[in-house]
């Protein structure tokens, strides 16, 4: 089932679910028996809950959490781009920035810019050579680049366990 914005459309998480992404946020290596064995279920029921989450969107995938700098991939920069309202041309900027590897996220904004960019690079000079493939994008019609000296916090989304999916305290 899909909602208006082309997204499937999900029931609410019950409170099993919540603790299994609660320990699979935590710890995604986490085996089914011991996810199994903390919320009171066999083994198969559990594999299919998980199987359904994956259906339905709410896991994404599982991950490695691999550190920039041991990768060549020290040097992160943010960047708003801003381009053409011309039909065709978001789709041909999404297309184009999904091509650059440097690009880990694209987030598309309100205000006078369209997108905001995550970059991620080795050093500066690849930082430079990214920004012209990037402004190279006929679309394209500017960009404001900010670069990170030093990564304070970066984590990923989690729950606890009492807290349900979609954010509003639960009642009990």
């Amino acid at each position: 089932m899909e909602d208006s914005g082309g997204s499937v459309a999900m029931q609410p998480l019950d409170h099993v679910n919540r603790i299994l992404l609660a320990e699979l946020s935590r710890d995604g290596r986490k085996t089914v028996r011991a996810l199994a064995s903390l919320v009171g279920l066999s083994e198969p029921a559990v594999r299919d809950r998980l199987d359904k989450l994956s259906r339905e969107g709410v896991v994404t995938g599982h991950r490695a959490v691999i550190d920039p700098q041991a990768v060549g991939a020290g040097t992160a920069a943010f960047v708003a781009l801003r381009f053409s309202s011309e039909p065709g041309a978001k789709a041909a900027v999404k297309t184009a920035l999904h091509q650059e590897a440097c690009v880990l996220e694209i987030h598309e904004i309100a205000g006078e810019d369209c997108y905001l960019i995550k970059v991620r690079v080795g050093t500066t000079v690849e930082l430079a050579d990214a920004l012209d493939r990037i402004r190279a994008i006929p679309a394209i019609s500017h960009t404001n680049s900010t670069v990170v000296l030093r990564t304070v916090l970066e984590r990923p989304v989690t729950i606890k366990h009492g807290q349900p999916a979609d954010g509003h305290e639960e009642n009990r």
